[in-house]
């Protein structure tokens, strides 16, 4: 099975970071060939090359809520539990679902089967900073534990 990590975000604006320096983190600790590891700003459409050909991808990336869950707190979603937000949550997840959806309809059988969102809570996404905040920095080695078991079970 051919599996992606992608690490969404923006390393100069904070918390949004929190995908790309878990895709960092990621990179250090695989085996050889368990999977591959990219990290991107993009969103929408333009992430349909970056994904086309793979089975499976696990996403990392920043998320806001509406439900006051803290700053820090993980959320594992799967893509059929971004169509059940109130979209609230980044750009980066909104984007995801339509985004494999359309891309199975304009390129059959290149879109990823699995995906698999951790969403790291943020509380803002306008700061421009190349620090986390301390409780999204927290969240990175955990998230990046969670990510090494899902790869284990690949």
């Amino acid at each position: 099975m051919k599996t992606l990590v992608l690490g969404i975000g923006n390393d100069i604006m904070g918390d949004d970071a929190v995908g790309i320096f878990i895709a960092r983190e990621v990179t250090l600790l695989l085996e050889p060939g368990q999977a591959d590891v990219k990290e991107t700003g993009a969103t929408g459409l333009n992430l349909i090359e970056m994904i086309s050909g793979y089975d499976k991808i696990i996403v990392a990336d920043a998320i806001l809520t509406n439900r006051q869950t803290g700053t820090g707190k993980i959320h594992r979603l799967e893509l059929q539990d971004l169509n059940e937000t109130d979209g609230s949550i980044s750009p980066h997840e909104a984007g995801l679902r339509n985004t494999i959806e359309l891309g199975k309809q304009l390129f059959p059988g290149k879109m990823p089967q699995e995906v698999i969102i951790f969403g790291v809570e943020i509380q803002d996404v306008a700061e421009i900073t190349a620090a986390m905040s301390p409780a999204v920095k927290a969240a990175v080695p955990k998230v990046v534990g969670m990510i090494l078991a899902e790869l284990k079970t690949v």
